[in-house]
């Protein structure tokens, strides 16, 4: 017996509106990314310079150098055993450099050294188990494995948070609006209707208040998953690299009165992020102040938020860069107009 296709991602979208009405875009967004069968993220390949975008690691190895160069640092005040927790792994990339440079630069740093990986997509983390990094990570699928005060080291992130699902709002003479995701005919369309209690809560801790005819997102799952890891952390810092912004800055009615929500598909920017669900990325900025009190609320100190550029570049990026072609990629990650001012770090530490 030949068993029946399986329903695309698309069409199992569709009748779930069917049978339900509309739903977020909180759930859609979840969907088009971290669907087992369908989702983006369960393909592999999606990420580097074939892929769909890059993210630092991919740009040049000197990105994870000098991360291992800052964690050095700490590490030598740290006894006994030393962990290095990457959240949201991917395929490997990173971790793979970073162990390989910290292998080289400190060789008995990195025999006490513990690695850990945590990866939600099982694509990712099989791609993650095949490549050839000393020592072996343990692998996690959710940060909910991270017992608390189990860490002490860096619990470490780059580009996490902005890949996590947002809800869409819009802003009304009559109050605050959800946007979310009907149907006409088989075409996914925007339906907008009273924002509920646990939306206008999420855009209170967001401190987002749209003017009328002003759109933004706010993401409730961040700043929980934010005291998750920072509530691991016995003594080290919490390392996180992103898109995002401070909320006055990232809610300003007059800088971004269509939000942050961008679509990423063939090295390209733009598009509907209705349109294709699962075949290309979705993701929105950051809302830094959310992620500070997140990790303030689980006793870390603010060290501060810094641009990329300017953390690379005290970090020493350019003393990884041996050929003028691999300073032109380092050029990239620090690079004013670029990745540089666009990406921030937050740093957060406990008892170091």
């Amino acid at each position: 017996m030949i068993a029946p296709p399986v329903p695309s991602l698309s069409d199992r979208i569709r009748a779930r509106i069917r049978r339900e009405g509309s739903i977020s875009f909180l759930d859609f967004m979840e969907a088009a990314l971290y669907d087992a069968d369908g989702g983006y993220y369960a393909s592999p390949g999606r990420i580097g310079q074939p892929g769909d975008f890059v993210t630092s690691p991919h740009v040049s190895p000197a990105f994870a150098g000098t991360i291992a160069r800052r964690f050095r640092q700490d590490a030598a005040r740290l006894p006994g055993v030393v962990d290095f927790v990457e959240v949201g792994a991917g395929e490997g990339q990173f971790l793979e450099d970073f162990a390989r440079h910290l292998g080289r630069d400190d060789p008995a740093l990195a025999a006490r050294v513990r690695l850990i990986a945590v990866e939600r997509g099982a694509a990712a983390r099989e791609a993650l188990a095949r490549r050839p990094i000393a020592p072996e990570p343990r692998v996690l699928a959710s940060a909910e494995e991270l017992a608390e005060r189990s860490v002490s080291g860096w619990v470490f992130s780059n580009e996490l948070y902005d890949a996590l699902p947002v809800a869409r709002v819009l802003g009304t003479p009559s109050g605050p609006e959800e946007l979310r995701v009907g149907l006409t005919g088989d075409r996914f369309v925007w339906e907008s209707v009273r924002a509920s209690p646990e939306i206008v809560a999420a855009m209170a801790r967001a401190a987002f208040a749209p003017t009328v005819g002003q759109s933004g997102e706010v993401r409730p799952g961040a700043a929980p998953l934010h005291r998750r890891l920072a509530a691991s952390i016995t003594r080290g810092r919490l390392v996180a690299f992103d898109y995002g912004h401070r909320a006055r800055v990232l809610y300003h009615p007059l800088a971004r009165r269509s939000g942050t929500l961008a679509v990423h598909s063939g090295g390209r920017r733009g598009g509907d992020p209705l349109e294709s669900p699962g075949a290309v990325d979705l993701t929105a900025h950051v809302n830094w102040d959310e992620l500070v009190a997140a990790g303030e609320a689980e006793g870390l100190t603010t060290i501060g938020i810094f641009r990329q550029g300017r953390y690379l570049a005290e970090s020493g990026v350019f003393d990884l860069a041996p050929s003028e072609s691999e300073r032109w990629r380092v050029h990239r990650l620090i690079d004013p107009e670029g990745m540089g001012e666009e990406i921030s770090v937050l740093v957060q530490s406990r008892g170091i």
